[in-house]
């Protein structure tokens, strides 16, 4: 059975005659779009475009699918514009998929979809890293990241700084960062902190690893060692202080990601409009900002 997904990613390709257009049009990067298309031809065993660099260009056997294609896209339109109710009006579930640098408090986001969507019964599901999403288990989600997944639609809502934390009197006794010791983390995606670490020092002396960020904050707060964490969690703790936060520090991306497949899910495409309506008001009631951040915009 054919794709739907591979074909609407077909449709756009053939629409905009590029993987840009069609990438910006999906909400997805180019590579995603290229394996899309290549699965459906691999599916139907014929080539459907010629990759020139001009741009893709329908085949005979493409222009012949895309006839057929086109009309079932538009009459599922039509039985969308038809037969789907008022967002506001409809009952379900939405699962939000939040990681642990994603913040801590999302009592006002969930307020303001209660009050715009009174039927929906909303699960937040709480990870340390993304190794266990997929369609099954998240519709919508929030994640700090370098890389947003490939199988999401990802929109970029702020950038966050990690810098280095430590307690007061860790520094104190470490003044030199060459004997810092090293809790790290690993994160799914280029960007994990053994290659952050070892990018700014070399041959550092990391003396825990764990695939959890929250088990990294509670390790360094208690005086065992440094580690990178955003700035939100890093001034919301007391124990910890930065070192040299100029000096040392990059940014991820703090992404609002739905799965492509959920594309056409009524549901959670009235929920992101909204999200992306108040994206100021999200981030700050969200915690998704550190404190200082907050007090600069006030």
């Amino acid at each position: 059975m054919l794709d739907w997904g591979n074909l609407e990613y077909f449709i756009s390709c053939a629409n905009h005659g590029t993987l840009s257009g069609c990438a910006k049009e999906m909400g997805v990067n180019h590579s995603t779009v290229s394996r899309k298309i290549e699965k459906l031809e691999k599916e139907l065993a014929l080539k459907l475009f010629e990759r020139k660099n001009s741009g893709y260009t329908l085949t005979t056997h493409g222009h012949d699918l895309y006839k057929e294609v086109a009309k079932i896209d538009y009459k599922i339109s039509e039985l969308k514009e038809r037969f789907i109710p008022n967002p506001e009006l409809m009952d379900g579930k939405l699962v939000i998929y939040k990681q642990g640098e994603g913040g801590s408090n999302m009592t006002n986001l969930i307020t303001k979809l209660r009050s715009r969507f009174p039927n929906l019964k909303i699960h937040i599901m709480n990870a340390s890293d993304d190794s266990d999403m997929s369609t099954e288990v998240y519709d919508i989600g929030f994640i700090g990241t370098t890389r947003p997944p490939e199988d999401s639609i990802a929109t970029l809502l702020t950038n966050i700084d990690m810098r280095i934390y430590g307690t007061k009197d860790y520094f104190d006794k470490n003044k030199n960062p060459i004997d810092f010791e090293w809790v790290a983390y690993k994160r799914n995606d280029k960007f994990d902190t053994d290659f952050i670490i070892k990018s700014f020092f070399k041959n550092p002396n990391i003396i825990v690893s764990s695939n959890s960020y929250q088990d990294a904050h509670s390790m360094v707060s208690n005086g065992n060692g440094v580690t990178f964490l955003t700035d939100l969690d890093g001034e919301s703790d007391d124990r910890l202080i930065p070192f040299k936060k100029d000096e040392y520090s990059f940014q991820i991306g703090f992404y609002l990601i739905q799965h492509e497949l959920s594309r056409s899910n009524p549901i959670v495409a009235a929920v992101k409009k909204v999200i992306l309506e108040n994206t100021t008001d999200t981030l700050q009631d969200t915690n998704f900002v550190s404190p200082n951040s907050r007090k600069n915009k006030e």
